[in-house]
């Protein structure tokens, strides 16, 4: 006999079991949460190792411009019980190293350098009143010029993506600065930063114990008993009024978290529905955890040079004070991995960033147009197939809550509307 709720939501990761705990705290009792994995979490997992303290889903910092975001977690993992930094992060670049953002910073490059980059991006075809392209590496050329493009953006999302970015969208570039050429100039004449001119995490809290899953599990711990885990959701499909989930679990609405390339079984999904989730794509990366010695004091490095495998490495002690001193790691697309690198311990992200190709927005709304009037909602980094942050996610998930007509979490936590 088939078990009835008001909601199921497939994934337990921090979307997921955000969208549960602000269904809770709003009433909400008939609820269930279907996790794949035998453990709940998904990109935000931290795994000791020795004495070291690896977040497995890559670099998670809880940092956000929605108040709300904060008074939601720290109502459920003290505030006191994180560490608050000033980001410290880096590129290395020609031969040196220099502080991130590097439109911001190139007067830290020889002068030979950093005249020369600033000469190609006073002479970009913004400056020049040109248009901006339509894919990602057109559009960099425009805005940054040909050697922040050939000798940074290129090659660094080159190895993040493992496309081309002429096969990227514009339309995700909140994530990189977007200063204008007058401020590049104007640091680089003072060679100072302008206030505002990091584009996000320009400070950060991290727990002072354990790893980012800290805050995931005091979200997760008020729902714990709704979430079920190892039952991936093969198929979801019509029942009277009502959607079946895996045969076995009724639901009146079904939110998903998870990549909807899994669920193109379902008799629910037409194939249109199913030809627009397989041409979704997103990348594979390895989160490797190596022993080396380091100095440097910064949280984590850029590394656009072709001949290293990874794209980006984090010294976990500049974090993580109670992490062993030694103890970094670095992300690595597997389309780069090489099987024969020395790892004290190395993790696949089979799902870890939605790639925005060419055309990916008009994809997604397609399916999530359909998701509405079918009682199945996309919430999250998978289920809105963005390149969102943790908290980003948990954002949209009070959005939704709210659009379903549960806001009683902001009673609850006290939370103005």
């Amino acid at each position: 006999m088939s078990e009835k709720f008001d909601y199921v939501i497939i994934g337990a990761g921090m979307s997921g079991v955000t969208m549960a705990r602000l269904l809770q705290l709003s009433g909400v009792k008939s609820l269930l949460v279907l996790e794949a994995e035998d453990q709940a979490g998904g990109l935000c997992q931290t795994k000791k190792i020795g004495n070291h303290y690896l977040d497995t889903g890559g670099g998670h910092f809880l940092c956000t411009k929605h108040p709300e975001v904060y008074d939601f977690i720290f109502s459920h993992y003290a505030k006191s019980e994180f560490n608050y930094f000033n980001r410290v992060s880096t590129i290395r670049i020609g031969g040196s190293e220099v502080d991130y953002p590097l439109e911001s910073n190139i007067w830290q490059l020889p002068v030979e350098q950093c005249a020369d980059y600033l000469i190609s991006i006073v002479r970009n075809a913004e400056a020049r009143g040109a248009p901006p392209p339509s894919d990602f590496e057109g559009w960099l050329r425009w805005k940054l010029g040909d050697l922040v493009t050939d000798n940074y953006m290129i090659p660094y999302n080159r190895k993040i993506w493992g496309v081309e970015p002429t096969e990227m969208d514009v339309d995700w570039l909140s994530k990189i600065p977007r200063l204008k050429v007058e401020e590049i100039v104007q640091q680089c004449l003072k060679r100072e930063v302008l206030k505002d001119t990091m584009p996000s995490h320009e400070v950060f809290y991290y727990p002072k114990s354990g790893g980012f899953q800290e805050i995931f599990d005091a979200i997760l711990k008020p729902v714990a008993e709704h979430v079920l885990c190892n039952t991936p959701v093969e198929t979801i499909e019509k029942s009277g009024d009502d959607l079946l989930v895996n045969g076995r679990y009724l639901a009146g609405k079904v939110i998903v978290t998870v990549p909807w390339k899994t669920l193109t079984r379902s008799p629910i999904m037409p194939q249109e529905i199913k030809d627009c989730a397989m041409r979704l794509q997103h990348n594979t990366l390895m989160v490797s955890l190596h022993e080396e010695e380091y100095t440097t004091n910064a949280h984590w490095t850029y590394v656009p040079d072709v001949n290293q495998d990874s794209h980006r490495e984090f010294f976990i002690r500049n974090f993580a004070p109670h992490s062993q001193a030694n103890g970094l790691y670095r992300e690595t697309n597997v389309k780069r991995w090489n099987e024969n690198t020395e790892t004290v311990y190395a993790h696949k992200n089979d799902y870890a960033y939605p790639i925005p190709v060419l055309n990916w927005a008009a994809t997604i709304k397609t399916i999530l147009d359909w998701g509405e009037e079918n009682g199945v909602i996309g919430l999250g980094r998978w289920g809105q197939w963005q390149y969102f942050n943790s908290d980003v996610c948990i954002h949209q998930a009070m959005k939704l809550a709210d659009r379903l007509g549960y806001s009683g979490w902001r009673s609850a936590l006290e939370i103005p509307a």
